[in-house]
């Protein structure tokens, strides 16, 4: 199990401060952000950001205030989480060791995700 949970925040990118609201969320309530992925999921600008925070005992709150920030449609929590690390090299192997050109993917195994949207908790799926 990773000491942390995953948080997947969607929506309207328009600037850069979009990124910056996020990881302020958690970062002025002293959580840690291990890493970041995001990705557009259509046209219109819609993104989804996905985040691996600390535990920490303010992470409850920083969630909430995330789910009722301007420009966040939903905030999803993964739980039962479990990473797997996936290291591709310059010539397409997977490796076990992290050289200075790999890229990393880090692939997010869950069973269970807790949704909220302008600060209410409307959706758990088992």
């Amino acid at each position: 199990m990773t000491q942390g949970k995953l948080v997947r925040a969607i929506g309207y990118y328009h600037d850069a401060s979009y990124i910056e609201r996020i990881v302020a969320t958690f970062r002025k309530l002293l959580i840690d952000v291990d890493w970041i992925y995001g990705r557009r999921i259509n046209d219109e600008g819609l993104f989804e950001i996905y985040l691996l925070v600390k535990d920490h005992p303010n992470l409850q709150l920083a969630i909430l205030n995330l789910s009722k920030t301007v420009s966040i449609e939903r905030v999803d929590v993964f739980n039962d989480l479990r990473i797997e690390v996936l290291k591709v090299g310059n010539k397409n192997k997977n490796s076990k060791t992290i050289e200075q050109h790999d890229f990393v993917l880090y692939i997010p195994i869950y069973s269970r995700v807790v949704s909220y949207s302008w600060g209410e908790r409307y959706g758990e799926n088992i």
